[in-house]
């Protein structure tokens, strides 16, 4: 029968997903609202995903307006038309609800993530990259699975403070010389989808060459940088460790009885943005497809 296929299979899951969440905004409309703010982001445009962000202009709702906003970007999991499909739509914020909501709200908030856990489990079964785009998109056009993945936060306890910031780091793992000689010979195995196989096995030549001229005890480093995104700062009062920052993609429900202060997410760059001091990592990469840099200690 069909129903067994993959195919059937996602498609059933995200109906199952979708209801829960459908009921999920029910229920938050029902409860008292103590308070809510949001912070909606521009979209990126179709073929700029890979740009580098120089400016976001931030938003702000609050309220009833808010509370509508965040019921709506919890079911968005769709394309939008001129937007880009490789960069997700964020919303950042939170919601306030009584303490005693907790017990309401949890069970549905652990049926969601479930959800969207099992969603992921099937299409991580379709098999390479080329497989899971083409099942998501025979089964449901138009999805963006990275929006279908991303779990509810439900916070319960005692926060002192609330502050939402901006990530805007470069990723760094130390390597030795021979932890990327592996790394290499590992690539040749992989040949990306425009090049043949010669072509490949001689890069890659070029590579392992090149690495090879260092001395043996060279240290080195990968460098990527980190897509600029909002974050959460959370300073809790009733737990250890105190400190706790979480990714701002969609917004997180608290609930709890305590009014706290809150640092709200201002435009992108800050104002006051302190001078970094200067990484010893620099020049040219060696390996530019790797970001491949040698440290100079």
């Amino acid at each position: 029968m069909d129903t067994f296929t993959p195919t059937a299979a996602l498609r059933q899951q995200m109906d199952a997903l979708e209801e829960a969440l459908a009921r999920l905004a029910r229920q938050l409309g029902q409860l008292p609202l103590l308070e809510a703010h949001v912070y909606p982001l521009p979209a990126v445009p179709q073929g700029q995903e890979h740009e580098p962000i120089e400016q976001i202009e931030v938003g702000y709702l609050g309220g009833e307006e808010a509370l509508a906003a965040t019921l709506a970007a919890y079911q968005d999991h769709s394309a939008r038309p001129g937007c880009s499909t490789k960069a997700t739509h964020r919303l950042p914020g939170w919601l306030r609800f009584s303490a005693a909501s907790a017990s309401q709200l949890r069970p549905l908030i652990e049926e969601i993530n479930a959800r969207k856990l099992a969603f992921k489990g099937l299409v991580q079964q379709a098999g390479g990259r080329d497989e899971k785009f083409e099942l998501v998109h025979r089964a449901l056009p138009g999805v963006i699975t990275l929006q279908v993945y991303r779990k509810l936060t439900l916070l319960e306890g005692e926060l002192h403070s609330l502050g939402f910031t901006w990530a805007d780091k470069q990723s760094i793992n130390r390597l030795s010389r021979e932890q990327v000689l592996e790394m290499l010979e590992r690539s040749r195995r992989y040949i990306p989808a425009l090049s043949n196989n010669q072509e490949w096995s001689k890069m890659v030549d070029q590579e392992v060459y090149d690495l090879r001229r260092l001395p043996a005890d060279a240290e080195l480093r990968i460098r990527r940088p980190v897509k600029t995104h909002p974050m959460i700062n959370l300073l809790w009062q009733d737990r250890e460790p105190r400190k706790q920052q979480l990714k701002a993609s969609l917004p997180l429900l608290l609930c709890s009885d305590t009014q706290l202060g809150v640092t709200h997410l201002g435009h992108y760059p800050p104002k006051l943005r302190q001078a970094r001091r200067d990484r010893k990592i620099g020049g040219e990469p060696i390996i530019e497809r790797l970001h491949l840099y040698l440290y100079q200690g």
